[in-house]
């Protein structure tokens, strides 16, 4: 049995940020005050994301990944004005939004808004093609899984919430995109499908956290494929999967499409001994395994 392991480090930020309200008066300008509202949003939701990934000082900038219809939904707004609001503060340099996509069985879909929020006075956020190219979501595996904000918002207006509620929601979808639930892994049974899955936090972690996130998944992914003796060899191949995708060459996404295969193998297949020894048979098949050598 897995043993319970946190999608995230929890980590808060000590030190004082620039408020909403400061970055607003530093701008000395009329904002709307639906655009106001919007803005606390988008920037309370920032600063959380940047909390749970381990930073201890504020860049001038973050970018998280966001449903418009669960914003929306938090204001009690429709798409539409949300949308009116958020080119008021793409003018004023407080935000940039960009659509984001991702594949979908083979077709090119978008997975949600890239938000690039300013945290500090006189930063004109931008949303970069790094941001753009990065994988923030696996776009197939949450449409299977309802892990959708259609699923959750069909749910709100079965069972309708607080505005507070979907606040809620986009803080947890901040951290982990797909997510709309604060309930750490630690707190329930996790399978291997939610190690792999989580294993693109990896990259946007705080350095100073990574090895303490990666012996996490490292025993995950050793006890869920019967492999605990070879704990160091899953040390590793994360080490070097996560330095392999710093330099560009999505190795992450490329790992992940092989350990689910492996978990479909390891279901389906009852009498498989070694499944690591299988995993690595088919990173040198798919020249992964050399990528990952040189690392």
């Amino acid at each position: 049995m897995l043993h319970s392991i946190p999608a995230q480090p929890s980590v808060t930020i000590s030190h004082s940020s620039p408020t909403a309200d400061h970055l607003l008066a530093a701008l000395g300008a009329s904002i709307p005050s639906t655009a106001v509202k919007l803005y606390r949003l988008l920037h309370e939701t920032a600063l959380h994301a940047l909390g749970s990934q381990g930073h201890t000082q504020t860049p001038n900038q973050f970018v998280i990944h966001q449903p418009v219809e669960v914003m929306a939904a938090a204001l009690g707004l429709s798409k539409v004005t949300v949308y009116k609001h958020l080119k008021t503060l793409r003018q004023l340099g407080l935000i940039d939004s960009r659509g984001h996509t991702g594949s979908w069985f083979g077709l090119s879909r978008k997975t949600g808004t890239l938000f690039a929020v300013s945290l500090k006075p006189g930063h004109r956020a931008r949303v970069r093609f790094d941001d753009l190219r990065h994988k923030h979501r696996d776009l197939q595996a949450d449409t299977m899984g309802t892990r959708t904000a259609w699923a959750f918002l069909k749910t709100e207006q079965s069972h309708p919430k607080s505005k507070e509620a979907c606040r809620t929601a986009l803080k947890a979808w901040a951290v982990t995109p797909g997510t709309t639930s604060t309930t750490r892994l630690s707190d329930r049974k996790p399978g291997l499908a939610d190690t792999v899955y989580a294993l693109e936090t990896l990259t946007s972690t705080h350095k100073s956290r990574r090895g303490e996130l990666i012996d996490r998944y490292a025993l995950a992914l050793a006890r869920g494929f019967l492999d605990s003796s070879n704990l160091n060899f899953w040390r590793k191949l994360l080490w070097d999967t996560l330095k392999r995708d710093g330099e560009g060459l999505d190795t992450i996404y490329r790992l992940q499409c092989a350990l689910t295969r492996l978990r479909a193998d390891v279901d389906e297949w009852k009498d498989l001994k070694k499944p690591g020894a299988l995993l690595v048979h088919r990173l040198k098949q798919c020249g992964l395994w050399d990528t990952l050598k040189y690392a």
